[in-house]
């Protein structure tokens, strides 16, 4: 409840700041959980480094999620493996409609 009602009152007094992207961390492992604005990728894969070189430039970055309060859209993870087995030129145009998918509220956790 406390939570809610500090949320409002930065809401309110326009308190809130954009963040800085962080630097990019080490390779994720299995597991791991990469986010990027409000998209949640939750690793079920191992990345290869070039794999995850190319979605640091993107933006992407690790996130322990327990401790993170925000609520996320979670990329499907059919999504994630054409994603990562795609050959890099093809890489670019499934990302591109990744990032534009329209996500419901049933997908927001």
């Amino acid at each position: 409840m406390l939570n809610i009602v500090k949320n409002e009152i930065r809401s309110l007094f326009k308190i809130r700041k954009e963040r800085m992207l962080p630097p990019p961390g080490s390779m994720p492992t299995f597991g791991s959980t990469i986010v990027l604005h409000r998209l949640k990728i939750q690793l079920r894969m191992t990345l290869e480094p070039e794999q995850w070189e190319w979605l640091t430039l993107k933006g992407w970055r690790t996130q322990d999620m327990r401790k993170n309060r925000r609520k996320y859209f979670k990329v499907p993870s059919k999504a994630v493996a054409r994603l990562l087995h795609a050959a890099p030129e093809e890489r670019e145009d499934i990302y591109q409609r990744i990032v534009t998918y329209e996500f419901d509220e049933s997908h927001l956790i």
